[in-house]
């Protein structure tokens, strides 16, 4: 399909996890393969027997150059991201030591220190990976019976 004009992708659900943590590693793989392989079945990115990371470790190769930029850009963000915290714990811990107060603006609403999911959440991504290859093909058989 060729747009006539550019679209930006909006992904559901939860953030791209950092390249570096261990504890999530399994789902950065995951979805880095599923948003710059191509694809038209899970198997097609991680066999049956494959973990997540050996499946990207076998199949980075098929990234194309210009979204390896993107992934950086993804991992610089989350890195800018855990300093901001860091700083914010850091000015929180000054201020509590030196009795002041903190003025409730500084802190943003609901803000998880870590900010990864701890939710394993493949089954939740193969589902809705089926409802795509589903409604890709449903739409795919509309275009075709209609041209």
């Amino acid at each position: 399909m060729k747009y006539s004009e550019s679209h930006v992708p909006v992904i559901y659900g939860l953030q791209i996890s950092r390249r570096d943590r261990d504890d999530t590693r399994e789902r950065y793989c995951r979805a880095i393969l599923t948003l710059f392989v191509l694809w038209h079945t899970v198997t097609d990115l991680c066999g049956i027997s494959q973990t997540w990371e050996d499946a990207f470790k076998f199949r980075q190769h098929l990234i194309l150059r210009h979204f390896w930029t993107i992934i950086e850009n993804i991992q610089s963000l989350h890195e800018c991201k855990k300093d901001r915290d860091d700083h914010l714990l850091q000015v929180i811990a000054k201020a509590q030591a030196d009795n002041d107060s903190i003025d409730p603006v500084l802190i943003p609403a609901n803000q998880e220190f870590g900010g990864e999911y701890g939710t394993d959440d493949s089954d939740d991504l193969l589902q809705l990976l089926g409802n795509l290859d589903e409604n890709t093909v449903a739409m795919f058989n509309a275009t075709k019976n209609s041209t």
